[in-house]
């Protein structure tokens, strides 16, 4: 049984979804220690952290940031958030001093890890095994050695002042007088990401409102975007008077990103809370509030994040019964590993392996990616070695699944040209 968890230990990936930043922005920023917080920061946030406190622009120095970083560190440590990033800072800056004075220490190394250019191939390549990552960070200026642009495209249609119809304007290059030239603009914005390399589209409306999309017709939507183009620049309508342009929008984007053949990555279940728009209602990201949408395009690919957790049984049953609808275990590792491991060997037994992705690991810094991915494997492999002693698969089966969820299937869902294993 070692063997299976010997091969995804050294089985090189490709990760489905991060937010990593390039190392030329990285260093531009000048990333610290508090800039590697991500996840940890919605844990302290949630155990009683001001929102924001640790961020640059509070101009607190390092020393009143560490032991606020130590208050609320003893409130979090039992979380996995704070379990991975205590692996990333020990296994990749040798961490050992849990302290203030260590944290300093740990800085400095981090911020000398920000101007090291050889850092990003060390971690992603050397240490991750990650051969190709696709990162979301509202650009296609990425590099392109390391990392695939996706797009958010919830700008497009996240539409309530005039402002932001003319920010799609300018993007596109495409002069927006009616509903119609704005389709137009979208579409170029959709062509223009093709051509600088995007591989899938991303959806992220559940952080902001509900993922149920109703039908509204062309005319319904125009009435909403002429009153958007009527009103003052600074005037805006509520979300339920522009709740019919939304949808229409993002039906076309769905429709155009399929012309295109571009997957559609779909924001499911769980928020992270440093970031939530909507006060964290999770019952907006209710997996079944797809449905509709998943039946009407039949013959667009999507891509369904974070296995829907908290409704992991419904999006598992959806996963399984629509050919369209691809299972994602993006952030759901370090989310909670036992759900993890659970929905995994659900997924095992009720989901087509060829519709399964196994990683991606959601981060803003490489080293929370390097520390999810080694949970990730771990995880994987537990899973597999129990399914092998329950005679469910056997060794040549695990090894397979293994190389079809963290490399091949995203090879064949992307169309990527890189080299199945």
């Amino acid at each position: 049984m070692s063997s299976i968890r010997e091969y995804i230990r050294d089985l090189r990936i490709i990760d489905g979804h991060e937010h990593l930043a390039t190392q030329v922005l990285r260093e531009k920023d000048k990333t610290d220690l508090f800039g590697l917080m991500h996840y940890l920061d919605s844990d302290m946030i949630t155990s009683g952290m001001p929102r924001g406190i640790l961020a640059k622009r509070n101009g607190l120095g390092d020393e009143q940031k560490a032991a606020l970083f130590m208050k609320y560190w003893e409130r979090v440590k039992n979380t996995t958030y704070a379990r991975v990033f205590r692996t990333a800072m020990e296994d990749l800056y040798d961490m050992r001093d849990w302290s203030e004075r260590g944290l300093l220490e740990l800085n400095e190394k981090v911020l000398a890890a920000t101007l090291d250019k050889e850092w990003y191939g060390k971690v992603m390549t050397e240490k991750s095994k990650i051969d190709l990552a696709f990162t979301l960070i509202y650009t296609t200026d990425v590099n392109f050695d390391m990392f695939r642009p996706i797009m958010f495209m919830d700008f497009t249609y996240k539409l309530r002042t005039q402002k932001d119809i003319l920010a799609v304007e300018r993007a596109s290059e495409q002069q927006v007088n009616t509903l119609q030239h704005y389709l137009t603009a979208v579409d170029a914005l959709l062509n223009k990401y093709v051509k600088e390399g995007m591989v899938a589209t991303k959806l992220g409306h559940a952080y902001w409102r509900t993922l149920a999309c109703e039908k509204p017709t062309f005319h319904e939507a125009e009435l909403v975007f002429n009153r958007l183009m009527a009103s003052s620049l600074d005037e805006g309508l509520s979300q339920a008077e522009t709740r019919p342009l939304q949808d229409y929008l993002i039906h076309f984007v769905i429709q155009r990103s399929t012309a295109y053949n571009l997957p559609v990555q779909i924001h499911t279940g769980h928020h992270e809370t440093s970031v939530s728009g909507n006060g964290n209602i999770i019952t907006n990201s209710k997996v079944s509030s797809l449905l509709p949408l998943l039946l009407e395009y039949s013959n667009t690919k999507f891509v369904l994040l974070h296995c829907g957790f908290p409704y992991e049984q419904e999006y598992l049953t959806i996963a399984k019964n629509f050919a369209n609808v691809y299972a994602d275990f993006t952030w759901m590792y370090i989310i909670s590993p036992t759900a993890a491991k659970h929905i995994l060997h659900q997924m095992i037994e009720m989901v087509p392996q060829t519709k399964i992705q196994g990683f991606g690991g959601d981060y803003n810094f490489i080293e929370g990616t390097y520390a999810h991915l080694k949970l990730a494997k771990k995880i994987v492999g537990d899973v597999l070695v129990e399914k092998v002693e329950d005679g469910a698969l056997d060794e040549d089966e695990a090894i397979g699944f293994a190389k079809a969820i963290f490399r091949n299937n995203l090879i064949d869902i992307y169309g990527l040209d890189e080299k199945p294993v």
